[in-house]
């Protein structure tokens, strides 16, 4: 009787491991970093590093990394909890914006345009006529101050303002940023062609028993024409256009802009009588 009592109990008491083992288990949690991007994205995934201008993120489920501009992050939200402010520490401070100072202008790099010239050049040469132009107007004192190009270069870029994002921008706006109440916005469209010359010489020698040598000799000269169009724009802090000139280089070698961009600089508005 007694035996038949402790099998009925072993059948009728629940196993805690049988339990244990049946019982659904919960699913795994995986933590992931979360980036904020100012365009009101989200992405999740992993930040695998920090470099001084990108982040570089791997996507969920993903195994390529990629970089990720910190102009266009907002913010990180990190597995663990911390978050950190990359570009949100700058949208308060971007609405603020240096004091406008009367009769100050700025001249921006100009736009340049031609053909087969490598981008470092076509870069460089930007900057030479932006450099040109400040030269020329802030030799001569009088009414109007100009900014030095390496300020209004380092404001814009601050603020991720570069030949391509510029066009974003009014000219009011870019007032704005740089502090001035003018800006100065110039061009170069330049052509070149070679042309090719050609001499030929000849030398005759008499000789005593009346035979004539001739020689002759050629030569090729290589010659490199411009064709230089410069344009200077002037806009106000109201975003008012107060000069427009357009004028083509006379002579054709290659720094024959600075004449036309002279001429019309010395008649522009801006220029210190």
């Amino acid at each position: 009787m007694l035996l038949a009592g402790v099998i009925c109990f072993l059948f009728t008491y629940p196993n805690p491991l049988a339990a244990q083992s049946t019982a659904p288990k919960k699913a795994q949690v995986i933590k992931e970093d979360s980036i904020m991007m100012l365009s009101g994205e989200v992405k999740h995934g992993k930040v695998t590093g920090v470099q001084p201008d990108v982040i570089l993120f791997v996507h969920s489920g993903e195994e390529l990394e990629y970089s990720l501009k910190k102009a266009d992050i907002n913010k990180i939200v990190f597995s663990s909890g911390r978050t950190e402010t990359i570009s949100g520490a700058s949208k308060e401070s971007t609405d603020q914006y240096p004091p406008m100072e009367r009769n100050l202008v700025a001249i921006l790099p100009f736009k340049y345009r031609s053909v087969g010239e490598a981008l470092e050049q076509i870069s460089a040469t930007r900057e030479k006529l932006q450099d040109d132009t400040y030269f020329y107007l802030s030799k001569r004192n009088g009414v109007y101050n100009f900014q030095d190009p390496q300020t209004t270069n380092a404001l814009l870029i601050r603020r991720g303002i570069d030949e391509t994002t510029i066009k974003g921008y009014t000219y009011a706006e870019l007032c704005k940023i740089l502090g001035v109440e003018m800006i100065v916005q110039g061009s170069l469209s330049r052509s070149s062609k070679e042309n090719v010359a050609s001499a030929e010489t000849k030398t005759i020698t008499a000789k005593d028993d009346d035979r004539i040598r001739q020689n002759k000799a050629s030569s090729t000269v290589v010659e490199r024409t411009y064709q230089n169009e410069v344009a200077v724009l002037i806009y106000n802090y109201q975003n008012s256009k107060v000069f427009d000139s357009h004028r083509t280089a006379m002579f054709q070698n290659e720094t024959s802009y600075k004449d036309a961009l002279f001429y019309m600089l010395k008649r522009c508005p801006i220029y210190n009588k």
